[in-house]
């Protein structure tokens, strides 16, 4: 019976644990949010890139910032993700969360 209450403890700490570490990264990907990441330095040259909308320049800099990429964006769906961005400038989170939901569903 100890080891079983043992078990069941350790997997409820262990889902918590989970569920709290998986909120957390999805919280940084949702545009009302500004991730660990976040510098003027880098919301500069993002910007830059964004604008022009350079996929070649914002995958190096977002992989040179974080040793990843978000495989939900790729060459041809840039300009949907820039308009995401561009709408999360503009104030308008609730759309450009819409479009970067959108974006991450297409690619599973």
């Amino acid at each position: 019976m100890k080891n079983r209450n043992k078990l069941i403890m350790s997997g409820l700490l262990a889902l918590t644990l989970g569920l709290g570490l998986s909120g957390t990264a999805f919280a940084a990907q949702d545009f009302s949010k500004k991730s660990s990441i976040y510098s003027q330095a880098f919301e500069s040259q993002m910007s830059k890139f964004m604008e022009n909308n350079d996929f070649e320049g914002w995958q190096q800099l977002v992989l040179n910032t974080t040793g990843e990429i978000d495989t939900s964006v790729n060459k041809d769906n840039f300009p949907k993700f820039v308009e995401a961005w561009k709408l999360a400038k503009e104030g308008n989170i609730k759309e450009a969360n819409m479009i970067r939901k959108e974006l991450s569903s297409s690619n599973i």
